[in-house]
């Protein structure tokens, strides 16, 4: 795997959403879920067929990637995703 772009200690927020589903008549409204702000390592790497956009956190408690036939499809996820602008992504190499 090469890798094309990254963003290091880029601070994510993870949680606090609130319950969306149904719940019985009378049950007590679960809270929201908790908030986990992390520092990410963001890369797009390339497999040679494709692009996948990874991270992980600096303590490695969270991490995960996203596979892309594009990079400009990994390059716009990153941005929904991790709110990562064009001008954050450096090149690497």
């Amino acid at each position: 795997m090469t890798i094309v772009k990254q963003v290091l200690g880029h601070h994510v927020s993870f949680g606090g959403e609130r319950h969306s589903g149904w719940l019985p008549q009378g049950a007590a409204m679960p809270k929201p879920t908790p908030v986990n702000d992390v520092a990410l390592d963001i890369t797009i790497e390339s497999d040679g067929a494709g692009y996948l956009l990874c991270w992980v956190s600096s303590d490695r408690t969270v991490a995960g990637d996203l596979w892309y036939q594009t990079l400009a499809d990994a390059e716009r996820a990153a941005a929904e995703d991790f709110g990562i602008a064009a001008t954050q992504r450096q090149t690497a190499g």
